[in-house]
């Protein structure tokens, strides 16, 4: 493998040997913006509506032969989703960071498209990431949530492409709003090529909106259930007479209260870009984005599953033991600034540096106790705490990327290396009543005094240095074959101090290849498979508080692709199996260290999963728009052959549907259901493990949008609407906590647009 990628590059060399003389160019100034041509939108809307394979290769001969339109090719397949208004992608680098569309790229992709996200008045990351086949968000706590795929922890995270991991462990604090991004890309499966460290499970890679040189501005006011109230705007075009600088902003604030009792929350989101191009090859973009996210009669831990007996304990949707002055402010900054030159010889250079701070204040009442069913009291022991941390992200990457010739046949290639340092702090502040033992009933719980709080001590302080370089090449052997052979070299380092334990990891040059083929049957259908192996340093904390040991293991997949209805609409389907060791499995929250703040600790399996999935995005037909899928995981399971992750359904079902009514031009109405198959938890009590089931459960929103004119249109939308009771996630129950996920609601929308 590495002998073809060097022989391949040294045919880049022969072609892109000025990439040496433009180097220089990332000293002192950074990273790209995705080139938006003004007439993308009108390329998109001259596609006829049917072509047959002949007269698209007629039509391609002519536009490659003329100079003036391959620019605007480039144009077409690079504009943002906002442009298209559909429910899928023309292309997608984030596996390989070669732009092919989703039909060639060999792993199952779906995109969470802008146009989906309007339509459904989908604010944050949580709620988009239900869009996406075979992703369950977890979220365990009101301000925290993890993610899942294919059975796993999702911990890879990208924006635009560059690896900016939401946390050390992956574990969301608050939720970011997604007024920033144009899309949300998920590629299932392993992505050790660019992420270097990482699960198999999947990869989640939001991508910026960005200016055009046309004037465009949007603004929506929202009012909803539970006093759910909401401003955003949008501005964004040519800061210059020709265009040649452009800026965009866009503003957001939402206020809500909750059906959760004492729980409120207030997001503000913030972000700006210019672009400018500096030469006629030459484009420099700068931006930042701010997230805040203040939230009080926040949980931390969740509501008693079961009475002492063991039966199982309901309560009302809006059941809490937060106290009113628990509290989580999130706080996360993210400045970036990129560079990219275009040589005429198709190649690209480009740089990208960033730079990510996330603070995070929090004061909480935990409790561990269970309810006595005959008495109606609860007797548990008291952990109030206040819980900071602080973490800092810095990444840089370069690569090239272009054509070479090879064999009389033109292939692709991409070089590039990445660099990042992170940091993590912790803070806590223990409370008065910590570890006192008290007997209540529920309901006073949640009226529990504010303690006072000792000295703050610092509970962790580490920090961890990644160094990935990484290549790829797509090769073309026939018309109708594409292989793409690559790998990265990783080494990682891991130093510090958490709650009174050595944090030390290291490893150097620890290789990861991927490999990838694509055969394309006729101008429709396409087989393709890809294996790729993963490696990923934990910071999961074994017994003792001793990190785990990095999990490693491989994954493998064959599907078939299929381009319909002249390339609107997208199908994949996949069989896939992952098998890796040193698997974080959950033990339990206990105190650790001198602070005696609670902790996760887990221990390291192995395990295997299988599966199959299918996924179809797009148009069916003109005013018609789809995005769904199924996830099958037919085995989740230890080397004693025993389930794993129980927590995650073994099926899952999306299914969301748009439509514009024939009879009434202006209007279109949609719907949108999650399905999940049965889940359950095997709960410790009093030395017996208790099985606690959830049952199946589907979840219904509707969405009816009206065009007023060409400046103003409203919307109604319905979430949960058959008032589905379901608890919000069992990822920590065997701990005998959970809480629920919200009831029936609705909101109203209105938007202007210039």
């Amino acid at each position: 493998m590495i002998i073809v990628i060097i022989l391949n590059l040294s045919r880049f060399a022969h072609h892109g040997a000025s990439l040496q003389v433009s180097a220089n160019m990332f000293i002192g100034a950074f990273m790209h913006s995705h080139r938006i041509n003004a007439i993308s939108l009108a390329l998109m809307l001259a596609f006829p509506p049917v072509s047959t394979l002949a007269e698209e290769q007629v039509n391609n001969e002519k536009v490659d032969s003329l100079p003036e339109v391959k620019v605007t090719s480039k144009a077409e397949i690079d504009q943002p989703s906002e442009k298209t208004k559909s429910y899928t992608v023309k292309s997608t680098s984030t596996a390989t960071r070669l732009n092919t569309s989703i039909r060639e790229t060999p792993q199952s992709i779906s995109v969470i498209t802008r146009e989906l996200l309007d339509d459904f008045r989908v604010f944050s990351v949580n709620d988009a990431l239900s869009y996406a086949t075979g992703i369950r968000v977890e979220q365990f706590e009101t301000d925290r949530t993890e993610y899942t795929a294919r059975g796993f922890m999702i911990t890879n995270f990208q924006v635009d492409g560059l690896s900016t991991p939401i946390s050390f462990s992956g574990t969301n604090y608050g939720d970011l709003d997604v007024a920033t991004y144009d899309r949300i890309e998920v590629l299932r499966g392993a992505n050790g090529l660019l992420t270097g460290p990482g699960n198999p499970s999947a990869t989640i890679n939001f991508i910026r909106k960005r200016p055009t040189r046309e004037f465009q501005a949007k603004a929506n006011a929202s009012l909803g259930s539970w006093d759910n109230r909401r401003l955003d705007a949008d501005v964004y075009g040519a800061l210059n007479g020709d265009g040649s600088v452009r800026g965009r902003l866009v503003v957001a604030n939402q206020n809500k209260n909750s059906y959760i009792d004492r729980y409120s929350m207030e997001r503000n989101a913030v972000y700006g870009v210019v672009e400018a191009d500096l030469t006629d090859s030459t484009n420099l973009a700068i931006g930042h984005t701010y997230n805040q996210n203040n939230a009080s009669g926040s949980g931390f831990g969740s509501l008693p599953l079961l009475y002492s007996d063991g039966s199982k304990r309901d309560y009302n949707v809006s059941a809490s033991t937060a106290p009113s002055w628990s509290n989580r402010n999130v706080d996360t900054n993210i400045s970036f600034v990129e560079l990219t030159h275009y040589f005429d010889n198709e190649w690209r250079l480009k740089g990208q540096l960033t730079h990510k701070d996330v603070s995070s204040k929090g004061r909480h009442h935990y409790i561990d106790g269970i309810e006595d069913r005959t008495t109606g009291l609860i007797t548990y022991t008291s952990y109030p705490y206040v819980y900071d941390f602080v973490t800092k992200d810095h990444v840089a990457d370069v690569y090239a990327n272009g054509p070479f010739e090879f064999a009389g046949r033109k292939h692709e290639v991409v070089v590039g290396a990445t660099l990042s340092k992170s940091y993590m702090k912790e803070y806590s502040r223990d409370g008065s009543t910590l570890g006192n033992i008290i007997t209540s009933s529920f309901d006073d719980i949640g009226n529990f005094p504010l303690p006072t709080f000792g000295a703050k001590s610092t509970s962790s302080d580490y920090k961890s240095t990644t160094a990935n370089i990484y290549a790829a090449a797509k090769l073309n052997p026939a018309d109708n074959l594409k292989i793409t052979l690559g790998g990265s070299l990783l080494s990682y380092k891991l130093t510090g101090v958490s709650y009174g334990v050595d944090q030390d990891a290291k490893d150097n040059h620890k290789f990861t290849p991927y490999i990838g083929a694509v055969y394309d049957f006729n101008e429709t259908h396409s087989l393709y498979t890809s294996y790729s192996e993963i490696y990923k340093p934990q910071v999961e904390k074994g017994a003792g508080g001793k990190i785990l040991a990095p999990l490693e293991g491989k994954n493998s997949e064959i599907g078939i692709k299929s381009e319909w209805f002249n390339k609107l609409l997208n199908s994949s389907f996949a069989l896939f199996k992952t098998e890796q060791e040193n698997q974080p499995q959950f033990l339990d929250r206990v105190p650790l260290g001198p602070g005696g703040a609670l902790v996760d600790v887990y221990k390291g399996i192995q395990a295997t999963t299988k599966g199959f999935e299918f996924d179809v995005s797009g148009e069916i037909s003109e005013g018609w728009s789809l995005s769904a899928g199924y996830t099958r995981l037919m085995r989740v399971k230890d080397n004693q052959g025993q389930n794993v992750n129980t927590f995650i359904p073994r099926s899952l079902v999306h299914l969301t549907t748009v439509y514009k009514v024939p009879s009434i031009e202006k209007l279109k109405v949609g719907a949108s259901v999650n399905w999940q198959s049965e889940t359950y938890v095997d709960i410790e009590l009093g030395g017996d493990e208790i099985r606690y089931r959830q049952d199946s459960y589907a979840v219904l929103n509707l969405m009816a949008n009206y065009q007023i004119d060409k400046h103003w249109n409203a919307a109604f939308n319905l979430y949960n609407v058959t008032n589905e009771k379901y608890l919000s996630s069992l990822r920590y129950a065997e701990g005998a906590q959970a809480f629920y996920a919200p009831p029936a609601s609705a909101l109203a929308t209105v938007t202007w647009q210039y």
